[in-house]
């Protein structure tokens, strides 16, 4: 069963619970706000401890300086950053009403004074901008974790990602244990347990890590590989990524003068530029005629002492292209992996997340408000979430990706092909577009078989090889119910031709080109955005034809949101 299929099939029981409670309008309306969010770009959760760097990350996501970001944590308000034709800002209320802030243009002071509305003021605001980097996802700013904003509220971390969010990209300067008891209470209900593909977390900031300067980065990848393997951690995301934010957000917006002031300093001799980087008063205040104070303070702001330091090392070692440097400090920060991270979990994923989004608000209705006659629905909720096989496809190539689980190359790169990394149709995941499918495919069932009783493999691999299994073995149960290709005489079994009008019958056609949608063996190829708009088919329209009219974009609380379900 493909993503699609699966999607189909939580939709349709998203709409038999919104039937089934229609005589309760507080659910049923929350109910099918969910349902219409199912054919709206992907959302995104952009969460963390305070001061985590969550604003200067979405700027180096999309590309542009849109959330404002502040010396001090001030954000009281969440904060939807979504694609729109032209600038809007839209307050939402605790009451219900939105008023629209008439702007011409985003400006980040704007922005940053709605934001330190209290909470009992404005519960949303929403941000619209023509950022190409927003097409296919809208990013949500959540206010930081325990911060006073949250605890004001009252409402659970449990209630507020979920109830507006399909993933979740976690920011965090070092995992505490205030992290991973909130990204536990994430993923608290059945539904979030069983299907953990949903969170990312970023190691932020991690120029930072221990005593920083230019080994920074490379404590924080050591520090991240630790926690990879960490049992609590790894039961809710397969992915931790050091990244430096705001180098990602000063090469994802820089300009040419930014890069003719560096390249300037990049001309000092090298004592002087060591004696500049020593501490940021030096850098700004030193008398240097050639560059004044004010630009290398902006340069400063812009890209901290590490990207500074990056960025010089990379000129002075040739890279004298604007379009060299950006990419050379897109992959020095980590928003490259980023980038590539969430495009394959999120965003290629997007119709098992949805799938998960719609199962999970039919758990949590059940749940908060059961009454007689739910136990049809109880019943089909938990068939599906039992048989849904792509959730254990999407988590075993997560922890592939990850080196969580690692086979062999040979069986490696086969698992990732049959769990269908480069594809989900049986030609992808078999690799072959001929007549032998159902001879590969039960060659493919032999040899993972044959794993399953390997005496090396630990209980993670065994699991690991009893979801391939059950991949190779619907493959073969696909092939047998498939209706039967004749198949292609091969070269050396062709008869001689006869006439000379035949020439050319028996010439066995071309095989088709398909895409592969995984990142390996492609360049970094420092792009700017998540999404570019040609690389995602943009969100799938599909809506029943009794489904309810639509309602305001951002629905109200669950039921039972404001208690643990």
């Amino acid at each position: 069963m493909t993503g699609e299929a699966l999607l189909d099939r939580a939709r349709a029981l998203l709409i038999r619970t919104m039937t089934f409670y229609r005589d309760d309008p507080r659910t049923s309306t929350w109910l099918r706000g969910r349902l219409e969010r199912l054919d709206q770009p992907l959302r995104i959760a952009v969460s963390g401890r305070v001061k985590a760097g969550k604003s200067t990350l979405i700027n180096a996501l999309v590309g542009t300086e849109l959330a404002p970001t502040d010396a001090e944590e001030r954000t009281q308000v969440t904060t939807f950053y979504q694609y729109g034709p032209e600038p809007k800002i839209l307050v939402h209320t605790p009451q219900g009403t939105v008023q629209n802030v008439p702007v011409s243009t985003l400006d980040a002071g704007t922005i940053r004074d709605l934001q330190h509305w209290r909470p009992d003021e404005v519960s949303r605001l929403v941000i619209e901008s023509p950022t190409p980097g927003l097409q296919a996802i809208t990013l949500i700013e959540t206010p930081g974790v325990a911060s006073a904003a949250v605890q004001e509220t009252g409402r659970s971390a449990l209630a507020q990602i979920l109830s507006e969010a399909d993933a979740v990209l976690y920011l965090t300067r070092y995992p505490r244990q205030t992290d991973l008891q909130f990204l536990q209470s994430v993923n608290e209900l059945h539904t979030a347990r069983s299907v953990p593909i949903s969170t990312i977390v970023a190691f932020s900031r991690a120029d930072e890590t221990g005593s920083g300067g230019p080994d920074g980065l490379q404590a924080a990848e050591r520090i991240a590989e630790k926690f990879r393997n960490d049992p609590t951690l790894r039961s809710f995301a397969q992915h931790l990524i050091p990244v430096v934010g705001l180098l990602g957000q000063a090469v994802t917006t820089m300009t040419d003068e930014d890069f003719t002031a560096l390249a300037n300093l990049a001309r000092l001799s090298q004592n002087d530029l060591e004696a500049l980087l020593l501490s940021a008063d030096r850098f700004v205040n030193s008398k240097i005629e050639s560059i004044p104070g004010p630009i290398r303070q902006r340069l400063f702001e812009r890209f901290g002492q590490f990207g500074l330091g990056r960025a010089l090392t990379l000129l002075r070692s040739g890279v004298t292209e604007p379009k060299k440097l950006r990419t050379a400090l897109l992959d020095e920060s980590g928003l490259n992996s980023l980038h590539e991270t969430v495009h394959q979990q999120f965003v290629e994923r997007q119709d098992a997340l949805r799938a998960r989004s719609a199962l999970l608000a039919v758990d949590m209705v059940l749940r908060a408000n059961p009454r007689p006659g739910v136990q049809q629905l109880q019943g089909e909720f938990e068939r599906m979430l039992a048989n849904a096989h792509e959730w254990d496809e999407l988590r075993l190539l997560s922890a592939l990706d990850s080196g969580q689980v690692r086979f062999a190359r040979p069986l490696q790169a086969e698992a990732k092909r049959l769990l269908g990394a480069f594809g989900s149709s049986p030609q992808e995941r078999l690799g072959r577009d001929d007549g032998a499918l159902a001879e590969e495919a039960a060659a493919a069932l032999a040899r993972w078989r044959q794993q399953s009783v390997n005496p090396l493999h630990d209980r993670v691999h065994r699991d690991a090889v009893r979801t391939v299994l059950r991949s190779c073995e619907r493959l073969v149960v696909n092939q047998a119910n498939a209706p039967q290709r004749p198949a292609q005489p091969r070269p050396s079994q062709q008869q001689p031709v006869q006439q000379p009008a035949q020439t050319g019958q028996h010439q066995q056609p071309a095989q088709q080109q398909r895409g592969r949608r995984s990142s390996e063996g492609q360049h970094r190829s420092g792009h700017h955005q998540v999404v570019q708009p040609q690389q995602v088919q943009q969100p799938r329209r599909r809506r029943a034809a009794h489904q309810a009219p639509q309602q305001a974009q951002h629905p109200q609380d669950p039921p039972g949101a404001h208690s643990r379900p």
